[in-house]
């Protein structure tokens, strides 16, 4: 698909966004939901993935940009109309491609989209993605957002041949997002509990929290709920939904406003 189509696309707004639940062990709520591009809709109308768009997106400095910008922004505007309609907090967890984070006006699009929509920071996090390298520049934005305004970070897809390790000593992480593959051997596979184990203690080491993806079943869910792992995505928890059930779900189980 040519580069001049998916900006169209992108600039007429033709993004669909789907969002899931990320669950909290040890409460009978839930606040946090990642929000992503599930579709793109053409000006024939008719649904296209996202993800072969997205490739194409990733290897073009312009389009990364013109993406995220506009996809941070629909966001973060979702985000405050479902808290609204649901007299709920919502926070919104976000996925963002490392050359974004190391554009000069990143830090300041993000604060004028906090300030211009009214989402409070704390109910923001992003999900570093793993197909972009990052530099030290995007490094020193997301510490930025992270410090200075009180945005959380996650180290996305942790565990796979992806994953950045480096990244952990530059970066002010808040929390691990344990890849879908480490849930799917749990509990039969006792090497892959035993890692997992070790990342927990690993994330206690450095101060942050641990999301499990991919739950899927009981057994999994109360494995990760035992050793302590702080979240927890899938689709026992809650499957891939559209805005609108998302709203319904945020108003079954997020906390009303006013309440901690």
């Amino acid at each position: 698909m040519e580069n001049s189509i998916i900006s169209n696309m992108i600039l007429q707004n033709a993004m669909i966004l789907q969002g899931q639940p990320k669950w909290t062990f040890g409460k009978n709520t839930c606040n946090t939901y990642e929000v992503f591009v599930s579709d793109f809709r053409n000006q024939e109308g008719y649904l296209m993935p996202s993800w072969p768009i997205l490739r194409v997106v990733e290897q073009d400095d312009t389009l990364t940009q013109l993406f995220s910008i506009t996809l941070l922004w629909e966001a973060v505007r979702k985000t405050v109309q479902i808290s609204n309609e649901a007299n709920s907090n919502m926070t919104l967890s976000l996925n963002i491609l490392p050359r974004f984070a190391e554009s000069d006006h990143f830090v300041e699009q993000v604060r004028s989209c906090l300030a211009s929509t009214g989402l409070q920071s704390k109910h923001l996090q992003f999900e570093l993605s793993e197909l972009q390298d990052l530099g030290d520049q995007g490094c020193a934005n997301l510490n930025t957002i992270h410090d200075e305004l009180g945005v959380s970070l996650v180290m996305g897809n942790f565990g796979t041949r992806n994953t950045n390790f480096p990244l952990l000593r530059k970066v002010h992480f808040d929390l691990l997002e344990l890849d879908r593959s480490y849930a799917a051997l749990i509990p039969q596979d006792a090497l892959a509990c035993k890692t997992v184990v070790a990342v927990q203690h690993m994330a206690d080491t450095l101060d942050m929290q641990v999301c499990a993806k991919g739950i899927d079943t009981q057994e999994q869910f109360e494995f990760f709920e035992e050793i302590g792992i702080y979240k927890g995505q899938g689709a026992l928890i809650g499957p891939v939904m559209s805005l609108d059930d998302l709203k319904s779900y945020v108003m079954q189980y997020g906390l009303e406003k006013g309440h901690a």
